[in-house]
């Protein structure tokens, strides 16, 4: 086992061991004295290498049921991504790495729901129609409790999705709590291709364009491309994009999609750990120069935020609907010489004018409250309706 995977360990054994001994409902009167003298094998003496791999040869040799190569190198890396304190960090094995990368390039194998998070629960926001979620009998609000036995104190975004998406025709048991019914429920689901467009488009009235982005992909900005000419052609004069519920995705699509708005100018400031500030530009390869609402919410974060703040910022867009959600910070994903990879933050964002998103959110010009599930109903969908307004005052 090589050196850099060994001080790994040392951070998810020493996690489960001081868990064990905090958390255990019975635990014996006495600890046993064990060292590595004790079993016959020679303690090594140097820094942090070396304690790790004491404590590995004490658990191999000593401990009644060794857990595998495979399990300890992924709770060794979870623990190590744990002590940053850093909530987006996380670990994909090799397969889901594959699913997360199959999501980033708009490919989805899964069951049918869009999540969102809010404080330490990640939550269903919408059940898709004819899906495997809806054929089971999940609804909107469910609460993730655990995916396939496995429970997080607090779980990550990234993480439910990664484990929740797997091959078609493979089975997932996810266990949900239900506020409205104080109770939870277990799920057994059989996974499939969700054939869903990551851009829903429609002409409101006679000349505005109304389009929704679910997802900051790499197909991202060519699908709002599309349904911006088609919906030009159609005689759209103005535009709504809708970014509500959208999580993020890509930090170059919400680049690409500013600029279809924005023809120059900085559409986000990049912050690292040194205070290095780097700027990201709009491309000037434009799709329209027509007037612009954009709707966001609690839900929407990361890219979402970056192009509502990038067109606030500069005067290109009147910002519709509740604060967004307050994720400014930038993710990174290394890819691992052993599989898979891992996610940490490295960076924050700010908007072309310097402003902090992170913890604070973008707050619109126009503050519309509303319950989110009026969204599928568009004469009660009151911030729809106010965007559309907005954007005929211009026209």
């Amino acid at each position: 086992m090589s050196r850099a995977l060994k001080i790994l360990l040392a951070f998810a054994l020493v996690a489960v061991l001081v868990v064990a001994a905090f958390g255990g409902g019975v635990v014996v009167g006495h600890i046993m004295p064990m060292s590595l003298d004790f079993l016959g094998v020679e303690a090594p003496n140097s820094p942090l290498g070396e304690k790790v791999e004491e404590v590995q040869q004490l658990i191999e040799r000593g401990a009644l049921e060794p857990s595998s190569e495979d399990s300890q190198t992924a709770g060794a890396i979870s623990g190590l991504l744990e002590s940053l304190d850093d909530p987006y960090a996380m670990y994909f094995d090799p397969e889901h790495f594959e699913y997360f990368n199959e999501q980033n390039d708009g490919e989805f194998f899964g069951i049918g729901v869009t999540i969102s998070q809010r404080e330490e629960t990640v939550f269903v926001v919408s059940v898709m129609e004819d899906t495997p979620a809806e054929e089971v009998g999940l609804e909107a609000d469910d609460e993730i409790v655990s995916i396939d036995g496995v429970k997080r104190e607090r779980w990550d975004l990234d993480e439910v999705v990664s484990r929740i998406r797997g091959p078609e025709g493979t089975t997932v048991s996810v266990e949900v709590y239900r506020p409205d019914e104080e109770r939870t429920f277990q799920f057994e689901i059989t996974r499939a291709r969700i054939n869903i467009p990551n851009v829903m488009s429609r002409l409101e009235g006679e000349n505005v364009g109304y389009v929704r982005l679910l997802n900051f992909n790499s197909h991202a900005v060519q699908d709002l491309r599309e349904a911006i000419g088609d919906l030009t052609s159609q005689g759209a004069e103005g535009f709504v994009l809708d970014l509500r519920d959208n999580p993020g995705g890509l930090l170059d699509a919400s680049v690409d999609v500013a600029s279809l708005f924005v023809e120059d100018g900085v559409i986000v400031r990049v912050e690292t750990r040194e205070d290095i500030v780097e700027e990201h530009r709009a491309t000037g390869d434009t799709a329209t120069s027509a007037p612009v609402a954009v709707l966001i919410n609690a839900n929407s974060a990361s890219a979402s935020e970056i192009v509502a703040g990038a067109l606030q910022d500069h005067d290109r867009a009147t910002i519709v609907g509740e604060t967004s959600f307050g994720k400014g910070s930038v993710q990174t994903v290394a890819r691992l010489s052993f599989g898979g990879a891992i996610k940490y933050t490295m960076a924050h964002y700010l908007t072309p004018q310097g402003r902090t998103i992170d913890g604070v959110g973008v707050v619109p010009d126009v503050e519309v409250e509303m319950e989110p599930e009026l969204q599928n109903e568009s004469e009660k969908d009151v911030q729809l309706q106010r965007a559309i307004e907005e954007v005929e005052d211009k026209l």
